[in-house]
């Protein structure tokens, strides 16, 4: 189950964002200030089951207007949700989840302390409404069951709509216990199995019979107790009892971890030299990918599908760990789907040749954020997208490198060879030469001779020994790089 389109309007930096697709993994890249991080998490707000309302700010709204915040999420294939009728359940197939939140008017009676939005959050039935009041399905006994957008709400009952997980560029409270982070759910579902585990001990008689588990937790924490100063401890518990006895409360004693609970004190750490090293102090990026191997192993019991998302994987990760991190997003990405913003050439060259990954480039032309789908985009040449295409498109960044991999394709694709072939095919196309250059020859200046500015710039590229002509500038290397895909571009 994999996100097909996502559109989001009126969103911090966000006016309308038409839909655009996303992929197996998906990797957004673009300059900073083109809503990346927005985007991921307007994602995971559609995806939240709960609790939205508390998240959204006033700030969250594009421009601090009154328009709504809207996000539409639509999947590649329907989903289940279970909708209450009477003893039975009704199932729908769904397959989008629609986000609308309004500011609150606060001007009314008894709203001074509500939530400063008021949220529509639901998912979307396959088949269209049936009026203008909502939806309607044949039960079993061929009577109609209808409903409409509010037996929808979130929270609700589903089967198959995966569940997100949000990596922010604050990386620590994924590996910290707290509502929805990733090793909360780990725990969670560590605690369950060990619960069920020692009600089976208890039921299973043995010979001779056995101490029960909370028999064996009591032994090892006066284990504990005997390697400090038992008698003191005993001492200050007396102490504290008799007290309590006075004023009818019940005796009070000391316990290690919670036996019903007991992952709920766990941390993870790793052993070296003796020492217990939490991993908290491993590095923010260390935990992250422990954190989503934790994950993986939880959604691999539950045979459940999930969606990761994250905001720059990259961080606090040396190009190494950076390489091997995302050869494993793109094995996890065949089971799950992935959604990451990255600003690494270790992350997006991988997209170049991969068809599962969808290379996505966030821009914004005049003051509007575009995402561009990069196979409709790029096609400059048979290998497309280079790394120079992608360091162009994406950054604005003009490099030696394109324009090389530029003017040696015009000149191979049009059998033009040589400076005098290209520079007549400039000509024929409505270009001309702008620029002077000098050739060196066996130590000896040559006089200058008119070239076209892409002849010069490769000439200087080509030819760093000749110092003899003035160095191009940033500008004139991003024109020439634009003239070449006019020309690539014109037939």
């Amino acid at each position: 189950m994999k996100i097909k389109t996502v559109s989001i309007k009126h969103f911090r930096g966000i006016e309308d964002l038409p839909p655009f697709d996303l992929k197996n993994l998906s990797m957004l890249i673009g300059n900073n200030g083109t809503s990346k991080t927005s985007i991921l998490e307007a994602v995971n707000f559609a995806l939240s089951p709960s609790f939205l309302s508390g998240r959204i700010k006033h700030t969250d709204f594009f421009k601090g207007q009154d328009h709504p915040i809207e996000i539409t999420l639509e999947f590649e294939t329907s989903f289940k949700a279970m909708l209450p009728d009477g003893f039975q359940k009704q199932e729908v197939d769904c397959n989008k989840v629609y986000l609308k939140v309004k500011k609150r008017d606060r001007a009314g009676n008894g709203k001074a302390f509500s939530d400063i939005v008021v949220v529509e959050h639901y998912v979307v039935p396959v088949a269209p409404q049936t009026n203008d009041k909502g939806w309607e399905v044949v039960r079993k006994n061929n009577s109609k069951f209808k409903f409409d957008h509010r037996l929808l709400t979130f929270p609700i009952e589903t089967e198959g709509l995966p569940r997100s997980y949000y990596y922010g560029k604050n990386r620590e409270k994924q590996i910290q216990k707290g509502f929805n982070s990733s090793i909360s759910s780990v725990y969670d579902d560590f605690n369950w199995r060990f619960i069920k585990e020692v009600r089976k001990e208890n039921e299973i008689p043995t010979d001779p019979p056995t101490p029960d588990f909370f028999a064996r937790k009591q032994t090892i924490e006066n284990e504990i107790i005997q390697k400090i100063d038992e008698k003191a401890i005993q001492k200050t518990f007396n102490s504290l009892n008799k007290k309590l006895d006075d004023l009818g409360i019940a005796n009070i004693g000391i316990s290690f971890f919670d036996g019903n609970a007991p992952f709920d004190t766990a941390y993870l750490n790793q052993k070296l030299e003796g020492l217990e090293i939490p991993v908290a102090q491993l590095g923010s990026g260390i935990e992250m990918i422990i954190s989503l191997l934790f994950l993986e192993t939880l959604a691999s019991l539950s045979k459940e599908n999930f969606i990761v998302i994250i905001d720059e994987p990259e961080l606090h990760l040396h190009p190494t760990l950076q390489n091997k991190f995302i050869n494993y997003l793109v094995g996890l990405s065949a089971n799950n789907q992935v959604l990451l913003s990255t600003h690494s050439p270790y992350f997006f060259k991988n997209s170049i040749t991969n068809q599962d990954i969808e290379l996505l480039i966030s821009s914004k032309d005049t003051g509007k954020v575009l995402v561009e789908n990069t196979g409709a985009n790029f096609g400059l040449f048979p290998w497309s997208p280079s790394w120079g295409e992608i360091n162009f498109q994406a950054y604005n960044l003009p490099t030696i490198e394109f324009h090389n991999e530029l003017y040696g394709y015009l000149q191979e694709a049009n059998t033009v060879s040589s400076e005098t072939a290209i520079e007549a095919f400039f000509i024929g196309k409505g270009q001309t030469k702008t620029k002077q250059w000098k050739r060196l020859h066996n130590g000896q200046v040559g006089n200058p001779y008119d070239v076209s500015l892409m002849t010069y710039i490769r000439n200087t590229i080509h030819h760093p020994d000749n110092t003899n002509n003035l160095p191009y500038t940033e500008t004139e290397l991003d024109n020439s790089i634009k003239t070449m895909i006019t020309v690539l571009q014109t037939p």
